[in-house]
């Protein structure tokens, strides 16, 4: 039986804890907005800073530097909007086949042409062993998810720029949208010749789309990224040049510092936190731009310091964020994006609108998922057609008991 009494007693020590906890984050935000203003009219004096600095965080490259929201600007009359999604059907070694499959969802809208849009998905089945076995860093190894996963992703893109360079070439403006990163931030420590393959095909598709002056622009929904509360944490370091490794307040560096040495460089608002940037931890970049923006506003372009992006050469990726209404989305854009006004306005113009008639969520993309996606029934279905079709045609098949039991429940 349930003891209620001592469940109520937890429960009221629940909403006490959460009602401090709750108190704590409101003065964390006051906190960084307060430390987001004052660097605002200095924002180069904290950009020298992060370039001076070694942090175990992930800084942002200050390019615009701090401050209120850029306008929305108007969007063209005439503009066709490309965007892609995928999904796939990962191998699976208990079934008839290790045969997998990926599905591209592809969208094109025109908007004041009149045109009807192109709304479709194209699968691909890969079968062949020297698909499902593949051999990268000198090693044979079997297609598993990961692996899937990186294809999935690097056609989603070529899909997007060929759809675009089609469009473009029959006269149409074009706009790219892809649904998440264009940061290949998964590519690190990977196998070299993996990484140069994937990077390869990624960049000649950036290349053609350069080439063609269509701007491409990753959007990335509830972003959960922290770069500018990393580089307010930064700012709160009473040291001139910050070195994380050698940070005299963690306990193990505090050699030749006594505790009010320590507490005088940061003064009060370091005593009782521990770390000089600890005030600011659990916070994230969105929640902190949600009380500097307005609706269609956005806030400067900033550069990601990824490592991979050293080799991305004129594609460096910068990124910003946006208030589209119902959430804050990061939009990321090549380096040649962020350095043309004209593209640049027409990608802000182009979110935004999108946004507006998705709901809060850019409208292409989310027909490009719905076009795209694999649905349990559908993953059912394949594996009993590819199962009738083995037997239809007198090919051996083993499926695996567990495999079996799976479907077949016993009473």
């Amino acid at each position: 039986m349930l003891d209620l009494y001592a469940v109520k007693t937890q429960i009221d020590n629940m909403v006490v804890d959460e009602r401090r906890v709750q108190e704590d984050f409101r003065a964390k935000l006051e906190l960084a907005l307060v430390e987001y203003r004052r660097w605002e009219p200095e924002w180069q004096t904290l950009a020298i800073k992060i370039n001076e600095s070694r942090t175990s965080w992930l800084l942002p490259g200050m390019a615009d530097g701090l401050g209120g929201g850029v306008e929305r600007p108007e969007r063209p009359a005439e503009i066709s909007i490309a965007a892609t999604d995928g999904s796939q059907i990962f191998p699976d070694r208990h079934e008839v086949s290790s045969c997998f499959l990926i599905n591209i969802g592809y969208i094109l809208l025109h908007y004041g042409t009149g045109e009807k849009p192109l709304m479709s998905s194209k699968p691909t089945l890969y079968y062949r062993e020297e698909e499902i076995f593949e051999e990268w860093g000198g090693r044979r190894m079997f297609v598993n998810r990961d692996l899937v996963g990186f294809k999935r992703s690097l056609m989603e893109f070529t899909e997007l720029a060929d759809l675009a360079l089609a469009a473009n070439a029959e006269g149409h403006p074009v706009v790219a949208l892809s649904d998440g990163t264009l940061i290949l931030w998964n590519l690190e420590g990977k196998p070299q010749d993996f990484k140069e393959s994937y990077l390869q095909t990624t960049l000649e598709a950036m290349d053609n789309l350069r080439d063609a002056r269509i701007p491409v622009a990753g959007y990335i929904s509830q972003p959960g990224s922290q770069e500018l509360i990393n580089a307010l944490k930064l700012g709160l370091c009473p040291l001139e040049v910050t070195d994380c490794d050698r940070c005299p307040w963690q306990a193990e560096n505090k050699l030749g510092f006594n505790e009010g040495e320590i507490g005088a460089m940061q003064g009060d608002l370091w005593r009782g936190h521990g770390l000089p940037c600890s005030p600011l931890e659990g916070l994230n970049d969105a929640l902190l731009v949600s009380h500097v923006l307005s609706p269609g506003q956005r806030t400067p372009l900033y550069l990601s310091t990824s490592k991979i992006l050293n080799e991305y050469g004129s594609h460096r990726v910068y990124y910003f964020y946006l208030h589209v209404g119902a959430e804050i989305g990061r939009v990321e854009i090549p380096e040649w994006v962020a350095t043309d006004p004209e593209l640049l306005k027409l990608v802000h113009a182009c979110m935004c609108d999108q946004a507006d008639k998705g709901q809060g969520y850019p409208v292409a993309l989310a027909e490009a998922h719905e076009r795209a996606v694999v649905r349990g029934a559908d993953r059912d279905t394949f594996y009993r057609f590819l199962r009738d079709t083995y037997v239809k045609n007198d090919i051996q098949t083993s499926i695996s008991t567990k495999s079996f039991k799976k479907r077949y429940v016993g009473i």
